[in-house]
């Protein structure tokens, strides 16, 4: 189809397509490639932008929403090219009242694991998350948050017992520090290396009026020198293995670890966890190996709880 369209440099064309779509006049059709530029389809002409004209193919057009995460009264869309986003946005805030803001996630990126995020719908990141009693204040755009991982917490929560010295390597915002708090007497040091985590995670302790949590700010592996745990958690999926030495040298004789990796669907992770352990002169114990939720078509997240004997 023949259309009028705007000519912008490779590195600029997602800018610019977003700049169109606001305006309104981003044309029904797909994007294409000229040498080092892109030719981005418009209704219309705009002042001050180069317009040529070219011919394009019809988008796909799609009502399906798929699947979606919900964080507070966030809703979280993953990237999908060739779709109608703010349709998709539209259809989400009709179909569930409870949703106010619709974001579109282009994958976590950095060691703070960040989502880089667009809204489509409303007017900034920040809202309160809700799960088995407890809420938690997060703007998803400087903070990691998974709301997949709820019932994976509730369960470590139910392994924990009164008294216990707790080190949460990769705290956040304190989704498991302060489940963990709301209902055991412990001592809890939680840490993360991003600055935003540790300032929700402040607020968080006094939104639900919880004790025992020392707030880190900090690398993980510095802070694993000076603590010494009964059970710790490692939810850092994409890096964890990295970690582990910190953590054994953290973990007390009889402690546990929570241990999280997103891995193929077919792997033999335990046997590299203890021959990372014996090279650092410690004896381990895999108790348990679960798949927590499917990540990709080839990889799922894996929890292993080891035991340090």
């Amino acid at each position: 189809m023949h259309s009028l369209c705007v000519k912008v440099p490779k590195k600029d064309a997602e800018k610019m397509k977003n700049y169109l779509e606001k305006l309104g006049i981003l044309a029904d059709l797909k994007m294409k490639k000229s040498g080092d530029y892109v030719l981005i389809p418009i209704k219309e002409r705009v002042e001050g932008l180069e317009i040529c004209e070219d011919d394009f193919e019809e988008r796909k057009k799609s009502t399906k929403i798929g699947s979606f995460d919900i964080v507070g009264d966030i809703a979280i869309l993953k990237y999908r090219e060739n779709e109608d986003l703010y349709a998709l946005a539209r259809k989400l805030i009709g179909e569930h009242k409870n949703i106010k803001k619709v974001a579109v996630d282009y994958g976590v990126e950095g060691k703070e694991r960040i989502r880089k995020l667009r809204l489509l719908v409303g007017n900034d990141f920040e809202t309160i998350h809700r799960e088995y009693g407890i809420r938690l204040k997060v703007d998803i755009s400087k903070v990691y948050f998974s709301p997949r991982l709820a019932t994976e917490r509730w369960r470590v929560v139910n392994s924990v017992r009164d008294g216990e010295i707790i080190f949460d390597m990769f705290a956040g915002c304190g989704p498991f520090s302060i489940l963990i708090a709301k209902y055991r007497r412990v001592k809890i040091f939680a840490c993360d290396i991003n600055p935003h985590a540790i300032h929700y995670l402040k607020e968080n302790i006094e939104l639900n009026k919880v004790e025992g949590i020392t707030p880190i700010l900090g690398d993980s592996r510095e802070v694993a020198k000076r603590i010494k745990a009964d059970r710790i958690i490692m939810n850092l999926p994409h890096s964890s293995f990295h970690f582990l030495p910190y953590a054994l040298k953290s973990a007390k004789r009889g402690a546990y670890i929570h241990y999280y990796e997103i891995l193929p669907r077919k792997n033999n992770r335990e046997d590299s966890l203890k021959r990372e352990a014996e090279k650092l002169g410690y004896t381990i114990e895999i108790l348990e190996k679960r798949k927590v939720h499917a990540y990709s078509p080839s990889k799922d997240m894996f929890s292993f709880l080891i035991r340090i004997i």
